[in-house]
């Protein structure tokens, strides 16, 4: 499913760190990685060539490492606006995933945190994979990078775009034996309990119908629930009480997933989940 994948890195410890979790992408079929270094001098022109030459020794030795457990690597340092300039590569190479960590310097550090995130979650039609580099500094590396999918997380709504995600659910199950659960958060309150029962007896049913084809499509492992209230934080709450891997969710839906990647929610989700996420953009097909 992840034959190729576009892996962003800087020149820091918590890069190498990421490039340990490289390993359970083998699961899903990897067999090539585009290392991407994005160099990017906003206020002194003329410093990326001596960047590149800096930046190329340790690209050189992460491509050796990668190379030694069987893939096939490709280094690429194109100077540029960060988010452009990763989306552009990622579809100069046709990659099936872009993976990028959530905490270090240069474009790691701006990732997530900052505007580049954003703009390239918008801009790539690309699968887009976020590894939160502080739970590899806080937990045994070896640990999070092999149970990465073990158990996952699916925040849904009714969308187009959630449907779609479904599909990367069942092959990730069917891969990787994992099991499932499906959530769905209903955002405000009800105060008229005939009506509250209604709603949630309405969207239970549609939740179900989801459970139905992910169960149609071999997967068995699966559990369903559903809340009332604020998303970010019912998600966020619902990740810190569990042991969920990895959160998979879809971009450009309505509700709660839309506001999930380009809104607040994201930001909240992003900065107090301590799992990796996996974006699913609506245009792309699995």
């Amino acid at each position: 499913m992840f034959k190729k994948i576009l892996l962003c890195i800087d020149l820091s410890p918590a890069s190498e760190s990421l490039m340990g979790c490289i390993g359970e992408m083998r699961r899903l079929g990897l067999e090539e990685i585009v290392l991407a270094h994005v160099i990017y001098v906003a206020n002194t022109p003329g410093l990326e060539v001596m960047l590149e030459e800096d930046a190329r020794p340790f690209l050189e030795q992460q491509k050796a490492n990668l190379e030694a457990h069987g893939f096939r690597v490709t280094i690429e340092m194109p100077f540029g606006l960060p988010a452009h300039t990763l989306a552009e590569t990622a579809e100069n190479h046709d990659v099936d995933l872009i993976m990028i960590g959530s905490h270090g310097r240069s474009i790691i550090g701006e990732a997530v945190l900052g505007s580049v995130s954003t703009k390239l979650l918008r801009l790539t039609r690309r699968p887009v994979l976020l590894v939160p580099l502080t739970i590899l500094e806080k937990k045994n590396r070896d640990h999070v990078c092999g149970s990465i999918f073990e158990n996952i997380l699916f925040p849904t709504d009714f969308s187009t775009s959630a449907e779609r995600v479904i599909t990367y659910i069942v092959k990730i199950a069917l891969e990787t034996m994992c099991s499932v659960t499906l959530f769905h958060v209903l955002e405000g309150s009800e105060s008229d309990p005939v009506k509250k029962d209604q709603r949630e007896n309405a969207e239970r049913f549609l939740l179900n119908e989801k459970q139905q084809r992910i169960e149609r499509g071999g997967v068995t492992r699966i559990i369903v629930d559903q809340t009332w209230g604020d998303p970010g934080q019912k998600i966020c709450k619902k990740v810190a009480e569990g042991d969920f891997s990895l959160i998979v969710m879809g971009s450009g839906g309505k509700g709660v997933v839309k506001e999930l990647f380009f809104g607040s929610v994201a930001k909240e989700v992003v900065r107090h989940a301590d799992v990796p996420m996996l974006f699913i953009p609506a245009n792309e097909d699995a």
